[in-house]
């Protein structure tokens, strides 16, 4: 339709939240019910008789949201996993180096941050991921835990957190080849880059959990992006955990 053309630059705008505007937006009159059967449909068991062995599949059958965070810091090494899980360099193939995560196109326009709390032999401060270099590159210095949690709506896994990732996308890096879907592809991707932090934060026995309600703008102040070009879309706190309720 006519008018269309930026459909997806739109909804970027639309759905992002702020003090003044959470949510928002029409909401069906009645909650779907959870489940989709064919009852009367034939059916075939795919149930397991028991979880494969392997590390793996033990961090499928385990992995939960993880909140109740620690006052121990993540070591150097734990944490260097982590950021090779979430988008290290794995081959190269041609210009293109690929990840430990897919992306649609090899194109990957999700850039990488952490917010470290607290880690041994980093100071605190945020950083960028540089993937060629396997590096983190210092972006401001000291605890930001306490701004990120006031940004997450007052989640206080930001402040409580070893490190926060915090995921943005170079919108233009995906669009100049799908236009507006490529909205859809960089959300797929963040998905991915998350599920990747949480099956290695359980192999490694660290907690971890994602993040997708924040005020957008306050995020992108703290990383210093413009919210249009490159914006924040997704964070993920990890660290240490003890086990009991959330």
């Amino acid at each position: 339709m006519k008018g269309d053309e930026n459909i997806g630059d739109r909804f970027q705008e639309l759905t992002k939240y702020s003090p003044t505007k959470i949510g928002g937006g029409a909401r069906p009159a009645r909650r779907p019910e959870p489940f989709k059967e064919y009852p009367d449909a034939p059916s075939v068991s795919v149930a397991l008789d028991g979880v494969p062995d392997g590390s793996l599949w033990r961090s499928l059958e385990s992995r939960r949201s993880r909140r109740n965070f620690t006052s121990d810091p993540i070591s150097l090494p734990d944490l260097s996993r982590l950021v090779w899980a979430a988008q290290g360099a794995t081959a190269r193939a041609g210009a293109f180096i690929l990840r430990t995560a897919p992306s649609a196109g090899a194109l990957y326009p999700v850039e990488t941050y952490l917010f470290i709390n607290r880690a041994d032999g980093i100071k605190p401060g945020i950083y960028h991921y540089n993937i060629r270099k396997a590096s983190l590159e210092l972006l401001k210095k000291g605890n930001r835990g306490r701004e990120l949690s006031e940004a997450t709506l007052g989640q206080g896994q930001c402040r409580r957190a070893a490190a926060v990732f915090v995921f943005t996308a170079i919108i233009d890096r995906c669009k100049w080849k799908y236009a507006q879907r490529a909205f859809r592809y960089i959300y797929m991707d963040a998905g991915h880059i998350s599920e990747n932090i949480y099956l290695a934060a359980e192999d490694m026995g660290l907690g971890c959990c994602a993040i997708g309600a924040f005020f957008d703008e306050q995020v992108n102040a703290l990383l210093g992006v413009d919210g249009k070009f490159e914006t924040a879309i997704y964070l993920a706190a990890t660290g240490p955990f003890k086990e009991g309720e959330e």
